[in-house]
């Protein structure tokens, strides 16, 4: 699927004393097989990008197309292809039990799975079938993070978007992030993490795009900046 940023702007609290403008004059396209580094201090948009890729949240103006349509249009359908998880895991929960947190979104988006499918997950994050049964506000902060990125692979998605997705997170996490970072890579799938530590994920990525202040600086192949030493 391409994706396509033209000229858009996202403003909060617009006409009013409080407005802050969060995205100012984006232009950025990419295609959902492709794996980008998302980076900026705090405060420089990467969240907001992520709630408009998501299609929370509208362009004040300029366009945004997914394969040339309006996506929100058909909102539905086509979030049902993405995989977001956000900086803040507990602020997206809102289920009884960690099962029915995991299964949330294959069951909102009509996705069959099965029980193993639950368990491999947890596997994958080194997670006992105890943790089932609790309720996911009670968790600890590395729990939380590593429930909330189990949901949006059940229901198997196209493309994965996390951010700051090792807040939190032991080595055991970190690593079980890359391995699922690198299976979508195997699978000819995509993601984009916004993240304070890019250095974590410079090796499974293609491609970087830079944030300042609400506006993309740069927007540049991972090669090119091996080729001139801004990565080691």
């Amino acid at each position: 699927m391409k994706i396509e940023l033209k000229n858009v702007c996202v403003s909060f609290e617009s006409g009013t004393e409080l407005e802050k403008r969060a995205l100012s004059d984006i232009d950025l396209n990419f295609d959902t097989s492709e794996s980008i580094l998302l980076v900026g201090n705090t405060g420089s948009g990467k969240t907001t990008l992520i709630y408009l890729l998501d299609l929370l949240i509208k362009p004040s103006y300029g366009t945004l197309l997914y394969d040339g349509k309006n996506p929100f249009n058909d909102a539905y359908n086509f979030r049902k292809k993405f995989g977001v998880a956000f900086q803040i895991p507990e602020r997206q929960f809102f289920n009884e039990t960690v099962e029915q947190e995991i299964t949330y979104a294959a069951r909102n988006f009509e996705i069959d799975y099965t029980y193993r499918d639950v368990l491999n997950i947890l596997n994958l994050f080194e997670l006992d079938e105890s943790i089932l049964k609790k309720s996911p506000f009670k968790l600890s902060g590395g729990e939380q993070r590593k429930i909330a990125i189990a949901s949006i692979l059940l229901h198997k998605p196209e493309f994965l978007i996390f951010d700051e997705p090792t807040a939190g997170l032991d080595l055991s996490g970190i690593l079980s992030i890359r391995k699922t970072l690198m299976n979508f890579r195997n699978e000819n799938k995509g993601f984009l993490i916004a993240t304070h530590e890019p250095e974590i994920f410079y090796d499974v990525c293609d491609r970087i795009v830079t944030l300042v202040n609400g506006r993309l600086v740069e927007n540049r192949l991972l090669v090119e900046y091996q080729n001139r030493g801004d990565v080691d």
